[in-house]
């Protein structure tokens, strides 16, 4: 996708490098993925939103938008302060290797497939404590 070249060409070299390593990974992994520009970032679409690379201080975080529900399965990834989304920081090649990112990916795709498919929110609502009358 044009947007998305065009977002990876802008970065520092090294950053550069890892983000186009990151993103043929994620392509040749999860056949009929969908990539697109959303909030000025890549984003990736596998049955709903499924992950999105994003240029931060720090290095490339690779981030699951279910990855709430991967974190015991792959502790590497960092949960923060969100709701649902997880990360995994990328700093060099080095990384993708010890961080396990295939496989991540591979298995963050399997779950969004079938949380899809079993009507799992990503998001579970909060249910009220009030009793209706």
């Amino acid at each position: 996708m044009k947007k998305v070249d065009e977002y990876i060409e802008s970065l520092p070299d090294e950053r550069r490098e890892l983000a186009e390593l990151l993103r043929e990974i994620i392509i040749e992994n999860v056949p009929g993925i969908e990539e697109r520009l959303s909030f000025k970032i890549p984003f990736y679409h596998y049955f709903g939103m499924f992950m999105y690379l994003n240029n931060t201080k720090e290095g490339i975080d690779v981030a699951f938008c279910r990855g709430k529900d991967l974190l015991e399965a792959f502790p590497q990834l960092e949960l923060k302060s969100r709701a649902a989304i997880a990360t995994v920081t990328v700093t060099s090649r080095k990384d993708i290797t010890l961080l396990g990112i295939r496989e991540l990916i591979i298995n963050a795709a399997a779950w969004n497939e079938e949380a899809k498919k079993l009507r799992i929110p990503m998001i579970k609502k909060k249910v009220s404590k009030k009793k209706a009358k």
